[in-house]
Parts: structure tokens; sequence; C-alpha cells
């Protein structure tokens, strides 16, 4: 083997590792506790890629599933209901205002989520049913499990943007942190501040909205 082609194989072998790495970064609320299903987000120059492919928000059990979806700029959405009673979906978001009216099933066409930032999500009858798409400007995005703790394959940033529904500053908000702290695993930690839930009571309805 030339010692020319030596060197562009140690090349295709080698380059690859040089721009990433393993980052984890965990989150605790002021008391502590491990914040779970926050979305954390790093800055990039890097394009979303959606390749097409349709996201989905579903209805069951009167509920948003999943509570929080992330999604990348110009991806479409399904909103299937799965629930044997009509609903009624919308959201006054910013990013992207619309309704689709009293239905069950799925509706034909997907709704196109072409700018960034938090959608919330509604049931015009069902007042309980809350939900949330993080429209993501780059594809650096990661929720964080039942232990506050997100996975990313990349260097470490000096700054990173997070959400979450309870966020003190407004489930509409971004929040962006430095990061300082990592601990002796060399997991990144930050603390960020969440208002208390409230949890809202499901209603009975006439047989109209059947």
């Amino acid at each position: 083997m030339s010692k020319i082609r030596q060197i562009i194989m140690l090349f295709v072998v080698v380059w690859p590792s040089i721009g990433s790495a393993q980052l984890k970064i965990q989150l605790f609320d002021q008391d502590n506790k491990p914040v779970s299903q926050a979305v954390i987000s790093i800055p990039t120059k890097i394009a979303s890629a959606t390749d097409g492919q349709k996201a989905v928000m579903d209805q069951i059990n009167q509920q948003f599933v999943p509570h929080v979806l992330t999604i990348n700029q110009g991806q479409f959405v399904l909103f299937p209901n799965r629930d044997n009673i009509r609903h009624h979906v919308y959201s006054f978001s910013g990013p992207k205002p619309f309704e689709i009216k009293l239905y069950k099933g799925t509706p034909t066409l997907p709704e196109l989520f072409d700018k960034p930032g938090i959608v919330v999500l509604g049931c015009n009858v069902h007042d309980h049913m809350v939900g949330y798409i993080y429209v993501a400007d780059n594809n650096l995005v990661a929720m964080t499990n039942e232990n506050g703790v997100a996975d990313f394959e990349a260097q470490v940033p000096d700054t990173v943007k997070i959400w979450h529904a309870q966020l003190a500053e407004g489930a509409d908000k971004i929040i962006t942190a430095p990061l300082v702290k990592k601990n002796d695993q060399g997991v990144w930690q930050l603390t960020m501040n969440l208002r208390p839930v409230i949890v809202k009571t499901p209603r009975k309805f006439k047989p109209r909205f059947n």
C-alpha cells in the first residue's frame, strides 16, 4: 500500500472523531431534584435536516402524547386522534397559530412548522389537555431523561439553551445558561427555577362532543 493511500485512509478514519465527543448535561431544579422532559439545545451552524419525515403528536386518553415533542424547523406534524371522542386541537403560539376543528381519526393533511420556537397545544373541548412542540432551529437538540440527563455527540459549548414547560420565566420562553460546573463523572450540571405543576381535572361533557 502506498504512503499516500495510507495517509488518506488514516484521515478518513480519524477525522470524524475530531469534531465530536460524548457530552452529558444534567439539570436540577431549585430543590436539587432532577428535571425530566426539559429540552436542551446547543448552538450550531449546521442546517437542520428533516428528510421529509413527519412527526406525530398523538391524542390518547385525552392527553397529548408525547407531552413534549421536539422537531426541526420545516418539519410536518400529524395529529391523530386515537380516542373514541372528538378533539379540537389549536394553538395561539406565535411560531404556529392553527386549529384542527372537531374530528376523530387522523386529519388528511399534516401541519407545517416552519418557524422556530415553542408551540403550546390545547383542545378547545377538553381544557385539561396541554401539550408542547419545541421547534428547533438547529439539529443539536436533546430531551432530559428521568435523571435529568441529556446526551449529545458534540464538543463542549460555552452556553446552551434550555426550555421546560414549568420554567419560571414562562412556558413560551427559552433561557441561555453557561456551562461552568462539572461533576466527578464528567457530567455538566445546571440548575433552573421551575413553577409548581398545576393539574387540571377533566370535565364531563354532553354527548354532542362524542
